[in-house]
């Protein structure tokens, strides 16, 4: 990583000390930068064979001997484009003899070096050691490149349209650096074991340098080459491909064309043409400026001396594209004279062009009517707005003869667009308003500048009679105020008389269906005055209308009233927010009413602000609230003494309503129990179950009465009796009503008389068991007495016989 941020300074570094080298040459010459750029070949020359790393762990590149190389290469090219074939040759010469002297001066030092014992036969690379082979081979190669580059991007610039001018450059320094890469290791590296992986290491390194000066020098010329200052005269107008190989011959020609052209331009041109109000510029047949006036220097914001020699549309690149490029194209193909006016963006401003081709170029006068098409702008938006108003505009001498009306107006008074004005203004009036004309409105114009009020035109072919809101004036010169004309704007106002007799008729409606209402309804402004209200206000009031308009009634009512309403006013009059207030109203210290008051804010098209308001007198149902309040408090009183607890549920089986002894039984609050079901407090699939008695009361009707056993906190049981029967008010709603009844001691004593029963019953059926065993044994002695009562008699028969036999 800390190569490639080594890489990216040495090319920031070297580049921008090029272009600000460059940049500065106006004020210390372009020598500093022709001794960078010789003084690097010796860094180039070391660092190619010392700093390098690899790529893809085989192809090896050298970093610093690249970008220093592709530098130079970037260096001639821009003082090629911008300084000329003369300062190109220049340092192409100058940094050859700087790497033959830089050689020399080396091998000196070397020698030196080696007599001194400074470097011995271990040193395997001394500071002053250069190959020569490599040195010698690599400037020759370097002065073919140079050569190469400028004839190259001579041929581009010709051939390819200019708008492509990156391509240009990035083809130009591309094509020479892998030319480059290709003869250097050819002839260095062929028969070296890295030659390929040399070659492309060189191809991929230079390539990419190619890339990343093409684009600087592409942006330095587009967006950063701004200057005004003046250049050297370029001697070479004409340039061709190989213009650079050229020198003597060329170059006295060349000399001879300036010194003649100079003389010409001085003597003949420079005189007239930097005097004129119109651009003059001239280009040659390759587009490059041969002669630019003062007045065209001031248009394009450049030193015109500074322009000389150079390519416009290098200097201008912007242009390519523009409706300027095309016909100037144009008139080159066609060898036509081009005018036309246009809109030069970058400039922002307005040109009218006069584009004369010729065999040595183009000859170009151009002026700045910037101005004058803004002038032209306005009249025509002037004209526009005037001819599209839907006002009468006319204008008429200082005699009252009409000398212009526009469309709308011909048409207001059945005019065409063709026929002739009347004579005078007076006769767009009715007869009956001549008078009214001559001896009110004109005085009032030249007296006092204006007239203004409503009067009525007349329609030439319909003879109708047109309702206008008219102001006549004087339009005098701005610079003299002396009176020029006579200025008449008016508008059509039947549509407004219309809606102002509709505004009547509908105030009157208003009135009657306000007026029809029940409830009192008042409009106020932002200071709480009456501005309308109703017949139904006046009665509460018993005050009329006019007693009512402009007041606030304040003082009508009690202090305290007061203050509330006015304070209501004030918030719905700030806030906008709708106000809904039931308030008490004494009137006088009369009989206090209790009144509703709906209050809204209302906001014209002007931003005014005002407040509607409706009385409604609820007396009567304020008194009846409070009988309802005082009968709901005598039957919560009722309820409440009743001993049992009792209950009223929704249709969703809420509590709505129930009594102290309700809250008291069941140990919990009203907060607790109003609006809950109970069901809360089951599992949620016991709910159905736990609700379905209220179901079946609520929806068929029918009484239910049932007992139940709960268990307290404590684990003491209590049983209950509960009764449960429907109720439907007049709406159809339903509702379930339901006495609960603490039965536990009841049940206590029912348990206790069966426990007795059973207990009796038991002892029963003790005492029945003994008493039939008891039965059963007197039984079976009475069934033995029985029989030994039979045998006593029958031995006694026995016996009374044996006597009977004894005594016979």
């Amino acid at each position: 990583m800390h190569i490639y941020l080594a890489i990216l300074a040495e090319f920031i570094l070297i580049s921008s000390s090029i272009i600000l080298l460059f940049r500065f040459r106006s004020k210390i010459g372009l020598a500093p930068l022709f001794i960078l750029l010789g003084a690097v070949q010796y860094l180039q020359a070391f660092s190619s064979s010392v700093v390098r790393f690899e790529i893809l762990e085989k192809y090896p590149i050298y970093p610093s001997s690249i970008i220093i190389f592709s530098a130079v290469l970037f260096a001639i090219l821009l003082i090629y484009i911008k300084e000329g074939v003369l300062k190109a040759r220049t340092l192409i010469i100058g940094i050859v003899i700087s790497n033959f002297l830089l050689s020399a001066l080396t091998e000196i030092t070397n020698v030196q070096e080696s007599v001194l014992g400074l470097v011995n036969e271990n040193s395997t690379n001394p500071v002053f050691s250069i190959d020569y082979e490599y040195f010698i081979i690599g400037t020759i190669i370097l002065f073919i490149d140079f050569v190469l580059l400028v004839i190259l991007y001579q041929f581009l610039i010709t051939k390819i349209n200019k708008r492509y001018f990156f391509l240009i450059l990035l083809l130009s320094l591309t094509s020479i650096l892998f030319f480059d890469s290709l003869a250097f290791n050819f002839i260095i590296k062929y028969n070296d074991p890295e030659f390929t992986a040399s070659l492309i290491g060189h191809v991929i390194g230079k390539t990419f340098a190619a890339f990343i000066f093409s684009l600087i020098l592409y942006w330095y010329l587009k967006y950063l080459d701004n200057e005004t200052e003046r250049n050297d005269f370029i001697a070479n107008q004409n340039r061709n491909i190989f213009s650079i190989l050229k020198y003597r011959d060329k170059y006295f020609k060349l000399k001879e064309e300036k010194e003649e052209s100079e003389k010409k331009l001085v003597s003949n041109m420079e005189t007239t043409l930097n005097n004129i109000s119109d651009g003059f510029v001239s280009l040659d047949t390759n587009w490059c400026y041969t002669f630019v006036n003062k007045k065209a220097g001031e248009f394009l914001g450049r030193n015109p001396q500074s322009l000389i020699g150079k390519h416009i549309w290098t200097e201008f690149p912007e242009g390519v594209g523009l409706p300027f490029y095309n016909a100037y194209y144009k008139a080159v193909e066609t060898k036509k004279t081009i005018y036309f006016q246009e809109f030069y963006e970058p400039f922002q401003k307005w040109f009218e062009n006069r584009i004369y081709p010729s065999k040595n170029g183009l000859t170009i006068y151009f002026t700045d009517i910037t101005e004058r098409k803004k002038a032209e702008e306005n009249n025509q938006m002037l004209l526009s707005l005037i001819e599209t108003s839907d006002d009468f505009i006319g204008l008429a001498t200082l005699e009252g003869n009409p000398i212009y009306l526009n469309t709308l107006g011909r048409k207001m008074v059945g005019l065409g667009t063709e026929e002739v004005l009347p004579n005078n203004i007076k006769d767009f009036f009715p007869e009956n308003y001549h008078d009214a004309i001559i001896n009110e409105h004109m005085p009032n114009i030249f007296n006092k500048n204006r007239w203004n009020g409503e009067v009525h035109l007349k329609n030439f072919k319909t003879g109708d009679i047109i309702p206008i809101e008219m102001s006549g004036f004087l339009i005098k010169d701005s610079t003299k105020n002396t009176p020029l004309a006579l200025g008449i704007v008016a508008t059509n106002i039947t549509e407004r008389k219309k809606a102002e007799e509709l505004i009547i008729k509908n105030e009157k409606y208003l009135d009657n269906i306000i007026n029809n209402i029940g409830d009192p309804i008042f409009v106020k402004d932002e200071q709480s005055r009456l501005l309308l209200v109703n017949d139904a206000f006046c009665d509460i009031f018993n005050l009329s209308k006019e007693s009512i308009i402009g007041k606030t009634l304040a003082e009508e009512v009690p202090l305290e009233e007061q203050e509330v309403f006015l304070k209501v006013d004030r918030e719905v009059i700030s806030t906008g927010v709708e106000n809904v207030n039931e308030e008490t109203l004494t009137i006088r210290g009369g009989e206090t009413r209790y009144i509703l008051t709906k209050k809204t804010r209302f906001i014209d098209e002007s931003g005014n602000k005002f407040l509607i308001g409706i009385i409604r007198d609820i007396t009567e149902r304020v008194k009846i609230e409070k009988r309802l309040k005082e009968s709901e408090k005598y039957l919560d009183n009722i309820i409440n003494n009743i001993g049992d607890p009792i209950f009223v549920k929704d249709e969703q089986s809420c509590f709505l309503l129930a009594n102290n002894s309700f809250y008291n039984f069941f140990r919990r609050t009203k907060e607790e129990i109003i609006g809950k079901t109970f069901a809360e407090d089951v599992p949620q699939d016991l709910r159905d179950y736990y609700l379905k008695d209220d179901s079946k009361v609520l929806t068929t009707g029918i009484e239910v009465v049932n007992e139940r056993s709960i268990t307290r906190e404590d684990g003491k049981v209590q049983h209950i009796y509960t009764k449960k029967t429907r109720f439907i008010d007049e709406n159809g709603k339903k509702y379930l009503i339901g006495v609960v009844r603490d039965i536990t001691n009841l049940k206590n004593v029912e348990i206790e008389l069966e426990k007795h029963r059973n207990q009796l019953e038991e002892l029963v059926k003790i005492r029945t068991e003994e008493v039939s065993l008891k039965n059963n044994e007197l039984q079976r002695m009475n069934k033995l007495f029985v029989g030994r009562e039979l045998k006593m008699r029958e031995l006694k028969n026995i016996i009374k016989e044996l006597k009977s036999k004894n005594e016979n």
